[in-house]
């Protein structure tokens, strides 16, 4: 008895070691590439192979003797890091969790934010009163984005105000400049302009003045933030997946794919003490 039972504990060890070891069918038709193993990539790539109908090669770029894939045809990055790797021509590439605007031919992104139309439609309906919207970005999501902003904005009797700041010290001066002249303000998911002293100035000024915050990830609703319309980490995943299984199907893909399931969560708990000017019944 004791003897079948320490056999059926070595085949579950085996099993799960073989869960976390690359897989043995694989041709290495199809790599992925992590800036890290925890957290949101954790996250993300967990969605991303779950989406897929192929096996995948993982790679680390966090662990020492990384190196790079090279005979893979399709390749999926998460993280700016992984981004930042150059791969052979001719290999299918799509990135996630980069705020990297364009990363050229051959790449597609998953976006960090949602389609325009859908946010202004989504902050809108929380906010009846929403006419003009500041807009604070550095690089990302580039020029192109805000210009799709600013026509979605025009369709919906809202003026984008683009504030393109260099660094976050210059916030609490364009704060001031555009009181009076905003209803709210969307800080984009740029790294440049997101530190603790930024987003304490954010939340602050918001909360003082009623002028909503809207955030580009849930966790600065949670810090502060009034609300956030934006992917999460597993359906950026899942968005990377769908895209890769696109491209080995043959099909052709536009440079920039944005995420289904975009959700808009409200910070709840500070709702009365800011007297955000929100519609939330």
């Amino acid at each position: 008895m004791k003897k079948d039972h320490l056999k059926g504990l070595c085949r579950a060890a085996a099993a799960a070691l073989a869960l976390c070891a690359p897989s043995a069918a694989s041709s290495g038709e199809l790599a992925a590439v992590v800036s890290s193993d925890a957290g949101p990539y954790a996250e993300a790539y967990a969605a991303f192979r779950a989406g897929l109908s192929a096996p995948v090669d993982l790679y680390d770029i966090s662990t020492p003797g990384f190196s790079a894939p090279e005979d893979a045809r399709y390749v999926a990055v998460f993280g700016a890091r992984a981004t930042a790797l150059d791969f052979p021509a001719g290999t299918h590439r799509v990135y996630a969790l980069a705020p990297v605007a364009g990363r050229g031919r051959g790449w597609h992104q998953i976006s960090m934010v949602p389609p325009p139309a859908e946010a202004l439609a989504a902050y809108a309906g929380l906010q009846p009163g929403l006419r003009r919207l500041a807009v604070f970005w550095a690089a990302y999501p580039g020029e192109k984005y805000m210009e799709e902003l600013r026509a979605a904005g025009e369709a919906a009797g809202i003026e984008i105000l683009s504030a393109r700041l260099k660094s976050p010290d210059s916030l609490p001066e364009r704060l001031r400049r555009l009181m009076g002249k905003m209803d709210a303000f969307w800080l984009m998911p740029d790294p440049v302009l997101i530190t603790q002293g930024s987003l304490m100035v954010l939340a602050n000024f918001s909360c003082a003045n009623a002028v909503p915050f809207y955030a580009p990830t849930y966790a600065l609703v949670q810090n502060g933030a009034t609300a956030s319309f934006a992917p999460d980490f597993a359906e950026a995943g899942a968005a990377a997946a769908r895209a890769v299984e696109e491209l080995r199907a043959g099909r052709r893909l536009p440079p920039v794919i944005y995420p289904l399931n975009t959700r808009l969560r409200l910070n709840m708990q500070l709702l009365d003490k800011c007297r955000w000017p929100l519609k939330t019944k």
